[in-house]
């Protein structure tokens, strides 16, 4: 009986004192403890590629969330000959019981042939104030040149692929073209109004169907007729009667009235040797009417809109003499080419009739 007490009191002593070793050690060494709880692990997509190939590397991490890990991140490469294309992954995933997993995945390319040693991966954390790292396992890749098959002797190299043309591609040479067609159009059309302005008037101008004035008064008596102002048309009565003055001046002076404004008609009137300073202040009243009303919504009296109208009559009607001398002088001269040729028709005649 007393042995057996013995026993059981020593068998107890052993027990409480391995349970108080386990306490000791795990109080001395805790991060060995946690250190069972975090995982870390880097892997490629493959062991083995051609030079110049992609593929995948990725740092995979299990750890407490109560921990802080220092994970390494990368930016050109992960070591020499391993360059980074971009980066693919960052995720981190809450799991169950308190855990993360962290995974980190980059694309990489290769450009050296041999093999290619990822040395191990360090991850470090503080755990009660006590310092613990964890390694991955080294990694290793085969990087292999392409195979040449040389009994088929030397060959060219090939041509550059040609990428098929997007709608975008497409639209910009379509818009080039059609500047450039644009560009070339305004080119022509400027060399074009050039020579005209050289050339003076064209030639159904310098020598109308009518005289201009058959034209300026039939025209001012239809709108007489009209009576545009005495229904509110205003703008539209002052429009058409100095769009009149201004055909009239461009038939009778030769002069690009329809082109001017009303400061250079003036100017080129006078050009023109135009000295009659009571008609020239008629033409300048009207004109300058004309164009308060148009543009400055200026609105006349009726009986200023009346005396507008007879002005032009005056200036048309005392300027036409001038025109019939002009047109007088050309007819002679028509008539006297016209007896030139008869007369060499003549000559020529009578030549052939001797021979």
């Amino acid at each position: 009986m007393t042995g057996n007490s013995i026993y059981v009191k020593s068998k107890q002593h052993k027990l409480s004192g391995i349970f108080m070793a386990l306490l000791l050690l795990s109080l001395i060494f805790p991060g060995k403890a946690i250190s069972q709880e975090v995982s870390v692990e880097s892997s490629f997509s493959r062991d083995t590629v051609l030079i110049g190939d992609q593929l995948d590397f990725t740092l995979h991490v299990i750890q407490p969330d109560s921990l802080h890990l220092q994970i390494p991140t990368y930016t050109d490469s992960i070591v020499s000959g391993l360059d980074i294309i971009k980066k693919l992954r960052d995720d981190t995933i809450r799991k169950k019981n308190h855990m993360l997993e962290i995974t980190r995945s980059y694309r990489i390319i290769v450009f050296d042939t041999g093999v290619v040693v990822v040395n191990p991966i360090k991850v470090s954390y503080t755990s009660h104030g006590m310092k613990a790292a964890l390694s991955t396992r080294p990694l290793e890749l085969v990087v292999k040149s392409l195979p040449v098959d040389v009994s088929k002797g030397i060959r060219d190299i090939k041509h550059p692929y040609k990428m098929p043309m997007t709608w975008l591609e497409i639209l910009f040479r379509v818009l080039v073209v059609v500047l450039l067609a644009l560009i070339i159009y305004l080119i022509i059309w400027y060399i074009r109004k050039k020579k005209k302005q050289k050339s003076g008037l064209p030639e159904i101008m310098r020598k109308p169907a009518e005289p201009p004035h058959v034209f300026a008064l039939r025209e001012l008596n239809l709108l007489k007729d009209a009576r545009l102002w005495q229904q509110g048309m205003v703008k539209e009565y002052y429009t058409r009667l100095t769009d009149i003055l201004r055909k009239y001046l461009e038939y009778r002076y030769e002069i690009k009235a329809l082109e001017q404004t009303t400061l250079e008609i003036l100017e080129s009137l006078t050009g023109t040797g135009f000295n009659d300073n009571r008609l020239y202040g008629i033409l300048k009243e009207i004109l300058e009417t004309g164009d308060l009303v148009k543009f400055a919504k200026y609105q006349p009296k009726p009986d200023v809109n009346e005396s507008m109208l007879l002005d032009a009559f005056v200036f048309v009607n005392e300027t036409k003499e001038s025109w019939k001398k002009g047109a007088e002088s050309d007819l002679e001269k028509e008539k006297e080419l016209e007896q030139e040729q008869e007369e060499q028709k003549e000559e020529k005649k009578e030549e052939d009739d001797h021979a």
